[in-house]
């Protein structure tokens, strides 16, 4: 039997069952603590009664240190995802326990974030709250009735940008890149363009990946989690052969800080403000306007999901009037 008994200016229930650990709550009417007893020593009798204890005693703040201990590491963007947790971690949002964190207070952390932050940068930490508990409850045992993030309406971020790389720009990047101690920084740059391959999909490329009879290489260990093989043009092909190859067999031998320092520093050079990912979302527009379909588009590039090409794709009202002007 449960026992009810006061326990300061609240009500506590405590329920000791034989085989099975002893479970309290605390309320602050003694109906409910009665109603809450009947109920909990019912589910325990069929074998369904889920206990609140670990949700009550563990933080947000621990929870997403383990996440980030043992589930980030073993994701591809492990470490822009561990800055954002050890950015999400210094919040006050991660002081609460698990049990404890309501919709309502996650709708209000989301709302004082905004005042510093981009709705985007917001969403991601929604997003990051939501599937580390989700993980939690999964795979780690934890009893959540439910996920207080599931139902939060997310910010509406704004429409994606229009800018283009254009061909000055472009010609003025390589230019300039010939004057880099980076040597590689003028190929990738190209390689990038004319290929739509990611940058760190560069970097990881080698010699042995690259098929010169075909005019193909394979990028290993994809954002998606997979090989993918790609066309390469001739002139990339030819730019290819003159490359020094590395130790390890790359082509593109930088790391990402190596690169950073030397792409911002040509930045400087040409007063270049955009980022190196638009010559991606060039490569994906220019095939668009030469009359490539989207599954070719999409293979090429590695986009699964159309929303995501159709973000990429700055296709302008200006390109659309001459097609439709051709057609008439």
């Amino acid at each position: 039997m449960a026992s009810i008994r006061k326990n300061k200016k609240r009500w506590q229930a405590v329920i000791r069952k034989k085989y099975h650990p002893t479970v309290t709550k605390s309320f602050l009417l003694k109906s409910d603590a009665s109603r809450w007893a009947q109920d909990s020593e019912l589910k325990i009798e069929r074998g369904v009664f889920e206990s609140l204890d670990e949700a009550n005693k563990t933080k947000l703040r621990e929870l997403l240190e383990r996440y980030v201990r043992e589930v980030t590491p073993k994701k591809k963007g492990s470490v822009q995802e561990t800055y954002k947790i050890k950015k999400l971690i210094r919040l006050k949002i991660a002081d609460y326990t698990l049990a404890s964190i309501t919709p309502t207070k996650i709708a209000k952390f989301r709302d004082a974030l905004l005042l510093n932050v981009k709705p985007a940068t917001v969403n991601k930490y929604l997003g990051l709250i939501q599937v580390s508990i989700n993980h939690a409850k999964r795979e780690w045992g934890l009893h959540l009735p439910i996920n207080p993030v599931e139902n939060i309406k997310r910010l509406r971020e704004p429409e994606p940008s229009t800018e283009r790389v254009e061909q000055y720009e472009y010609e003025l990047l390589l230019k300039n890149s010939e004057r880099s101690k980076l040597y590689c920084l003028r190929p990738m740059i190209i390689f990038a363009m004319e290929t739509g391959a990611r940058r760190g999909e560069i970097m990881r490329l080698k010699i042995s990946d690259v098929n010169f009879n075909k005019s193909t290489c394979v990028l290993r260990d994809t954002k998606n989690g997979s090989d993918r093989i790609i066309g390469i043009p001739k002139k990339v092909l030819d730019l290819l052969i003159t490359l020094p190859v590395g130790m390890d067999g790359r082509l593109f031998s930088t790391n990402s800080e190596q690169f950073k320092w030397y792409w911002n520093q040509l930045r400087r050079w040409t007063s270049y403000k955009k980022k190196f990912h638009l010559f991606r979302s060039e490569f994906a527009t220019r095939c668009f306007e030469n009359g490539w379909d989207i599954s070719s588009v999409a293979t090429q590039g590695g986009w699964r999901d159309w929303k995501v090409l159709r973000r990429y794709t700055k296709i302008s009202g200006e390109f659309l009037a001459k097609k439709l002007n051709s057609i008439n």
